[in-house]
């Protein structure tokens, strides 16, 4: 039997490698937040649905490829040619999924550690784009034929909407996605750069966020292939679409884990005696060893409440388990029991001492979010 073309085997490893580099990040990120930190938040569980999405994603497509996808239409069989628009279809929908997903993560993970509001607006400008163009394409993709089945069983009666239309979405997400990718990417460089972190630590947050770059290479490479979406030679054709999209997946969900792994690094460091730790908790996850001067101040996101901790009575209050400091990017996080509330501590300039003040005096002014007012530094 003679060798017919087939793409199938660089998707099966394109794919297998992502889904297993998705998944070990992954798995190392909600290590992190349950075990180290201790503050699994909406941003960790979104990016495991993500990551969930994505491994499905790999899972069809795999099968897909035993099935004739990355061959020519000529060369599979008409039974295993429908297993593969089959699984194909749903490919679209778990992509579909899982960009949203990895995206508003990412996002949402940008609003913890930013303290301007354009920033906030920028972010939610950002995630607004994602769910409208993501959300258009998967619903489009789903309902692209009538019967559904008619996508991948040709042998019924039943109609597709005009190709044309779909790729033409597919260009304008494509276009939207490279938007978000790099407003992700860059936007971190500019907050991190403002952050009380030491300079590795912010060359390696920067680098590792600006791996959503690499994400929107991507997807310019997948945008000539487009075209192909409405091709009658539809598995050959639209093979090298499937593996970028794998591609910009992958980098998406790697990029957002490995940003939330500093604690980990930090913390094997110690282990093998490379590094000194002297924030982690002594009792129990309820709190740090760091000594503070002055006060520090956390507006509570669900009561819109700003509540003042003294530095005088922190120890009482920590004990109390009224706050918890937690390692974090900007140095630590307040977690205030009691409404689920985790908002960001960093120190405040002149502009923002005066709110502060003035939060005091009438909390209906409130203006700021995640506030802190403290001189801190570590035992030694």
């Amino acid at each position: 039997m003679t060798d017919v073309p087939n793409r199938g085997p660089v998707l099966l490893a394109v794919n297998t490698t992502g889904a297993v580099l998705a998944g070990i990040t992954c798995l190392l990120r909600c290590f992190v937040r349950t075990r180290v930190v201790k503050g699994f938040g909406l941003d960790d569980w979104l990016m495991a649905a993500s990551t969930g999405a994505y491994i499905a994603f790999c899972c069809f497509s795999n099968v897909g490829v035993t099935h004739g996808t990355g061959k020519h239409k000529s060369d599979v069989d008409p039974e295993n040619y429908k297993i593969a628009m089959n699984r194909w279809y749903y490919c679209y929908l778990l992509y579909a999924w899982s960009m949203i997903l990895v995206k508003l993560s990412i996002g949402y993970f940008l609003l913890r550690v930013t303290i301007t509001r354009l920033h906030k607006w920028i972010i939610y400008a950002a995630g607004a784009i994602t769910c409208v163009s993501c959300l258009t394409f998967f619903f489009l993709a789903m309902f692209q034929c009538y019967p559904i089945s008619f996508f991948w069983n040709k042998d019924q009666d039943g109609r597709c909407i005009n190709m044309n239309i779909l790729t033409a979405l597919g260009i304008l997400y494509s276009i939207f996605s490279v938007i978000t990718d790099l407003t992700y990417a860059l936007l971190p460089a500019w907050v991190v750069a403002q952050l009380n972190m030491d300079k590795k630590s912010k060359v390696a947050v920067i680098g590792l966020m600006g791996m959503g770059c690499v994400a929107s290479a991507a997807v310019i490479v997948r945008g000539p292939y487009l075209r192909h979406m409405g091709s009658e030679d539809f598995l050959w054709d639209t093979a090298p679409i499937a593996i970028w999209s794998s591609v910009e997946a992958a980098l998406a969900i790697t990029a957002g884990c490995l940003a939330c792994l500093q604690p980990l690094v930090k913390m094997i460091g110690v282990k093998l005696g490379l590094a000194a730790f002297t924030t982690a908790s002594k009792s129990g996850g309820r709190g740090s060893n760091l000594k503070m001067t002055g006060d520090i101040s956390v507006r509570r996101s669900f009561t819109r409440r700003t509540d003042l901790f003294s530095s005088a009575n922190y120890r009482e209050q920590q004990a109390a388990g009224e706050l918890k400091l937690q390692p974090g990017l900007s140095g630590y996080t307040a977690k205030c029991y009691g409404n689920t509330s985790e908002e960001e501590l960093r120190p405040v300039t002149k502009d923002t001492d005066a709110t502060l003040r003035g939060d005091r005096d009438n909390e209906s002014k409130e203006s700021m979010n995640g506030v802190v007012k403290a001189r801190e530094r570590e035992s030694v």
